[in-house]
């Protein structure tokens, strides 16, 4: 790669704060910019979320190989930056006043989760309808039932799917390098625009909570998936992040895990991870595997019930855990994708609708650097998968 594309998101992620800084009048007028880049991306994410992982999965017996590790290794890491929020969250939230920013006095209480609703999100029952809401796990789910169907018909067949799904999976990928030459203009003006808007004096309110949320995050992206990743592979995680470079700060400009997962799956073939592996564990991962979402929404919850005048209970510290790490593998992998799935885990713990006030506060802020660990833990996965594949 050329030392000046290797260089050219970080330049137009300090354009933009720069901008933002010194400018924050001007965010207006260069929205449009940013929106256009974005766009791009995720017209490209569902048709080579499709191809790829069917090319993948179509000639081969990968599905259980990789998504049985994937899908291990997801549970894992969810786990423990669900259970880091909640305790750093109890941790954090002990002197917090009930009643900041003057948001109703209720005591929670559980209530269970919906089957029917569960069954919706994880299977499609329109095709059309999956495309137009750009429902990834629907997609995954769709490309892998016709990657196992194809190997039960001639063989003729299956390799006329297979060759025209890799070869629009090589279009894709070729169509992504062009719009990422223009990165650095669309990150500058995502960046330009969010800092701009931020509303810095309501954050300062929550200081508390930045706290809790910005130690979490550092234990848990820079300790324990480092960690993770040297134990595992016996390689230096640091060159892994350097390698990585590109994705992540893709994410932190963008807030969105879906539009980033194109540059991820280039960034990880780049550094020597196989394209089957790639095109399996990240689209999963992209919708199943949220580290950086479980451990604020846990954190949230916390902070809302210790604002309603309520101290939590082991069990009910508990339910929060599962309750996050179910949550946060059903969150859109967009912007602001947070707000519908946090208004459901209000009400299942007694939560009046209102305290969505205080995630629309914060969302803004942290909407970045969660999805960058998000998109971390992915990266992680990919390259753990792809060690164990390698050594099997």
């Amino acid at each position: 790669m050329p030392l000046r594309q290797l260089y050219s998101i970080p330049v137009g992620l300090l354009l933009g704060i720069a901008l933002a800084l010194l400018f924050p009048a001007g965010a207006l007028y260069v929205a449009w910019l940013g929106q256009i880049f974005i766009s791009v991306l995720k017209l490209l994410i569902l048709p080579l979320i499709l191809v790829s992982i069917y090319a993948s999965l179509a000639g081969g017996t990968e599905l259980r190989r990789i998504g049985g590790r994937a899908l291990l290794y997801y549970l894992l890491t969810s786990a423990v930056a669900a259970t880091l929020g909640t305790l750093i969250g109890l941790t954090f939230s002990r002197d917090l006043p009930a009643g900041l920013l003057e948001l109703p006095q209720l005591a929670p209480t559980a209530a269970n989760f919906s089957l029917d609703q569960l069954i919706a999100n994880l299977i499609p029952s329109n095709f059309f309808a999956s495309l137009a809401d750009g429902n990834v796990l629907h997609i995954v789910f769709v490309a892998v039932l016709a990657a196992i169907a194809s190997r039960r018909i001639a063989t003729e067949h299956r390799t006329t799917l297979l060759g025209g799904a890799q070869a629009l999976d090589a279009l894709l990928m070729q169509t992504l390098a062009g719009v990422l030459k223009l990165a650095p203009i669309g990150v500058a003006a995502l960046v330009y625009t969010g800092l701009a808007g931020m509303d810095w004096a309501g954050i300062f309110q929550l200081r508390a909570f930045v706290w809790a949320v910005g130690f979490a995050a550092v234990l848990h992206a820079l300790a324990f998936l480092p960690t993770l990743y040297r134990t595992r592979t016996g390689r230096s995680p640091w060159a892994f992040v350097a390698a990585c470079r590109e994705p992540l700060l893709t994410a932190l400009s963008t807030a969105s895990s879906s539009a980033t997962y194109p540059v991820s799956k280039r960034a990880l073939e780049n550094h020597g991870i196989s394209e089957r592996v790639t095109s399996l564990t990240l689209p999963l991962g992209a919708t199943l595997n949220m580290d950086g979402s479980a451990l604020y929404q846990s954190i949230l919850l916390i902070f809302m019930s210790q604002l309603a005048g309520t101290d939590l209970s082991p069990f009910q510290a508990l339910f929060i855990v599962l309750l996050t790490m179910a949550s946060s593998a059903g969150t859109a992998g967009i912007p602001g994708g947070g707000i519908a799935m946090m208004a459901f885990m209000l009400d299942l713990l007694g939560l009046p609708q209102t305290y969505l006030a205080l995630y629309l506060v914060v969302d803004r802020f942290f909407d970045y650097p969660i999805t960058a660990i998000n998109v971390w833990g992915d990266l992680v996965v990919a390259a753990l998968v792809d060690r164990d594949l390698a050594r099997a």
